[in-house]
């Protein structure tokens, strides 16, 4: 297993994990997957220094990505802070150390920004306990809860 910097050359195989991610996550009922938007999406934040993007990979296949974004706090704009926006592991390899090694290159990206904070989220769903535990072991509190509407 190797967690890495997306690059390019992911995009195909990254765009597939995002779509399963979509599948599984609340919002698959809200806002349709667009996998031509989604893959162009993906290209622009390899390109942009305030977004991180990074891949699991086993045996050179993609099974887990995740991303954030780096920006200057509405409240004090001189503050950066780093948040989390999208977390995705192949079912099969949860609680392998994929994912902790995932949030750690975020965290580790997230403090090489020079970050005051980071924001790491969970979904509202049957993970949400678990995910809430794991956050907490590693020294986060709960901040806010979102709400959706169609509008």
């Amino acid at each position: 297993m190797i967690v890495r910097r997306a690059n390019e050359s992911d995009a195909d195989g990254y765009t597939e994990a995002a779509a399963k991610f979509h599948a599984a996550s609340p919002m698959h009922g809200v806002i349709a997957f667009d996998k031509p938007g989604y893959k162009q999406f993906f290209l622009q934040s390899l390109a942009n220094d305030s977004v991180g993007v990074w891949v699991c990979e086993v045996d050179k296949k993609i099974v887990g990505i995740c991303g954030a974004i780096a920006y200057p706090l509405y409240f004090n704009p001189s503050s950066l802070v780093v948040q989390e926006l999208w977390w995705w592991l192949d079912p099969s390899e949860r609680g392998s150390g994929a994912g902790s090694q995932m949030f750690k290159n975020i965290e580790q990206w997230a403090k090489a920004k020079n970050a005051n904070a980071l924001f790491m989220i969970a979904l509202e769903d049957d993970r949400a306990p678990k995910m809430e535990r794991l956050y907490s072991r590693a020294g986060f509190r709960p901040m806010e809860r979102t709400f959706i509407k169609e509008v």
